[in-house]
């Protein structure tokens, strides 16, 4: 029997933290036990990319748990993520189960827990739907309008500039960029973008804890931080005349007044997509970091921020496993999958494999051979891609342009319990001194 995800709004804190431990004593038992898939999803004391490397070969797709199948191959994992069959719900057993997960349940927990059943839940129709939807206002020639405004949205920001100051690129720099850029490209009220940059943070576990239980108080944010940011929406599509021209005015009008389909896709962009370019960002910050090379040819040839974004996109993704639940008894890769079954695929795990990527550990931006990234194949996430990658890029570009010199000033810090987006909770950089390109704080936007 497939247990599905609860809503935490629905449960005490003794039941859900029962939920909670109940899932991850038996993902860290599993663990201890050798399914890879567990060692993953418990997010300690494991080297994914050797983990990987025993999952790829024949078969393609293995089952490594009750009613569990895992691929780390490339070509296996772009047709699962294609499947219509593979879906968001179990729709056998209805859109949630509405019990705590316990040590009796006789399966395997497919989802943890989930804030949302329609942002958080798309599906290939319901992407077919909202891609239809945005495609003026949220598509790649749509937000390539918002290029100039979204540089400017780091460019503004206020970073140290004393000889060998240091800030961290997350909380300094990549996140309240991040807010800023969103807030414009749909057209927050200006008064409410406060509020979205204090409610962001308590957001961080929105995709991991579907597969990996957070704390009770991560969750518990999770929830109030989710919450928040919806009333922020629904207040602005209550009184669409005082909005800006931005995005959502604009799908408003596209959607005929209907503020369902509108509602849901500002929160996967102000929540998803937000999670994703922080963390595409960072990524990327980290990658150029560590090949000096690289960061120097963006520096020269600021354009080349796109390629280094784009190559991290396959070498380190802001989302590394995604896992569908088997609407229907199919077979896959010759092997038969039973209605229910939660498929997963290792997003990072495909992106290295040997067999679509050349050299697949090395970072290339720039590289022209290989298959196309997967982390945008995912239907829940499809439509942000053009936005994500729009932020990650001015972030990287105007970092670069403003920081020529940053290096490193000391390890990234990740977040407990986040195997599924890998976030970032602190990133220290140092900026090498003044340059004339920080001076007077200007840098150029894009033309």
């Amino acid at each position: 029997m497939t247990r599905h995800q609860i809503d935490p709004r629905q449960f005490s804190d003794s039941d859900l933290a029962r939920h909670l431990l109940t899932v991850r004593g038996v993902q860290w038992m599993n663990g201890d036990r050798g399914a890879p898939l567990a060692l993953l999803l418990r997010d300690h004391g494991v080297d994914p990319h050797t983990l990987h490397a025993t999952l790829r070969g024949t078969p393609v797709l293995r089952q490594t748990d009750l009613d569990v199948w895992v691929t780390a191959c490339h070509e296996p994992a772009a047709a699962l993520l294609a499947d219509p069959r593979l879906t968001s719900q179990d729709t056998a057993l209805g859109r949630r189960r509405r019990r705590v997960y316990s040590l009796g349940a006789g399966a395997t927990v497919k989802y943890v827990l989930t804030v949302d059943d329609t942002a958080l839940a798309a599906d290939h129709a319901d992407s077919a739907r909202s891609a239809e939807l945005t495609r003026d206002w949220l598509s790649g020639p749509a937000v390539e309008r918002h290029r100039a405004r979204t540089a400017a949205a780091f460019t503004g920001l206020a970073l140290p500039d004393g000889e060998r100051d240091a800030f961290d690129l997350l909380t300094d720099f990549v996140r309240p960029g991040t807010v800023a850029a969103l807030a414009g490209l749909l057209g927050l009220p200006p008064g409410s973008v406060e509020r979205y940059a204090a409610l962001l943070p308590a957001t961080t576990h929105v995709l991991d804890s579907l597969l990996c239980p957070p704390t009770l108080a991560a969750g518990r944010a999770l929830v109030e931080g989710y919450d928040g940011i919806a009333a922020l929406v629904d207040q602005a599509l209550a009184a669409p005349p005082e909005l800006p021209d931005g995005a959502l005015a604009g799908l408003l009008r596209a959607a005929g007044g209907d503020t369902a389909p509108v509602r849901s896709v500002a929160l996967l962009t102000l929540v998803v997509g937000a999670r994703l370019a922080t963390g595409l960002a960072c990524s990327t910050v980290a990658a150029l970091l560590a090949h000096p090379d690289e960061w120097d040819a963006v520096r020269r040839e600021p354009a080349r921020a796109e390629a280094a974004v784009a190559e991290t996109l396959r070498y380190d993704p802001p989302v590394r496993v995604v896992g569908r639940i088997a609407g229907e008894a199919m077979e896959i890769a010759g092997l038969p999958i039973a209605a229910g079954d939660l498929v997963t695929v290792l997003v990072d795990a495909a992106q290295r494999d040997p067999a679509a990527h050349p050299e697949p550990d090395r970072f290339l931006p720039g590289r022209t051979a290989g298959a196309a990234p997967l982390v945008f194949a995912d239907p829940r996430i499809s439509l942000l891609e053009p936005v994500v990658r729009l932020v990650a890029t001015e972030a990287v570009r105007v970092l670069v342009a403003r920081r020529p010199r940053l290096t490193p000033a000391g390890e990234p810090v990740r977040h407990i319990r986040v195997p599924v987006t890998g976030a970032v909770a602190r990133f220290p950089v140092r900026t090498a001194g003044r340059t004339a390109a920080t001076q007077d704080g200007a840098v150029a936007a894009p033309r």
